[in-house]
């Protein structure tokens, strides 16, 4: 038992370690060393945990995600908040996700594109549900007044809207904020109102 705790807590730091590093340096630029140094362990002690550096970016991206969706799912299901209570909550909680965990969309995107099954390969292990996603877009077509075809878009766009600027860093920061971290960084807190505010009035647009 104790030998189990001490695994968990091992793998723990390692995972925190690694996100600090990936947040510093980005998957491409960061190095098992600096992650082994971070977590304050060997890197041979490292490489058992975690074979490479994909895989141990694979879990990080697993573990925010499976507790990203189930807090998610329940907010858009209840019958006690407005769409447009549920559509801020949503954005919030994924620029939340993404301000958090700044290098995770070029990574999905970047291995999507090399790795189309990766998706789905995650989803099949992973505790996301289907049916609750199919469950959710119907609620949500019934309260907004909208298509199942509008929803989907309307989620695709939103998604993209919160996504985009943290995996098209590079060209935001430097070219529209000139390096500026700071001001980029209040840009991307921000845009929690901005899209929200976008999506929900997009919606009275569609719906008048």
């Amino acid at each position: 038992m104790k030998s189990n705790k001490i695994e968990k807590d091992t793998e723990s730091k390692i995972l925190e370690a690694a996100k600090r590093v990936f947040v510093q340096k980005g998957l491409d630029g960061a190095r098992m060393q600096e992650i082994a140094d971070e977590a304050r362990i060997n890197k041979a002690l490292l490489h058992y945990y975690f074979r490479s550096k994909e895989k141990l970016f694979m879990t990080i991206f697993k573990v925010e995600l499976n507790s990203f969706f189930p807090r998610l799912i329940p907010v858009l299901l209840s019958p006690d908040m407005t769409h447009e209570q549920k559509i801020r909550h949503f954005v919030e909680e994924y620029i939340d996700l993404f301000l958090k965990n700044p290098f995770l969309p070029a990574f999905v995107l970047r291995e999507v594109n090399r790795n189309p099954q990766i998706i789905a390969q995650f989803i099949g292990e992973s505790g996301i549900d289907s049916r609750k996603l199919k469950e959710v877009m119907k609620v949500l077509s019934n309260e907004m007044g909208l298509s199942l075809n509008e929803v989907l878009h309307l989620m695709v766009t939103t998604v993209s809207a919160c996504i985009f600027p943290f995996a098209g860093k590079p060209i935001i920061e430097q070219v529209l904020f000139e390096g500026n971290s700071t001001e980029y960084n209040q840009f991307l807190r921000e845009r929690k109102k901005f899209v929200a505010d976008f999506v929900i009035f997009s919606i009275k647009g569609r719906t008048i």
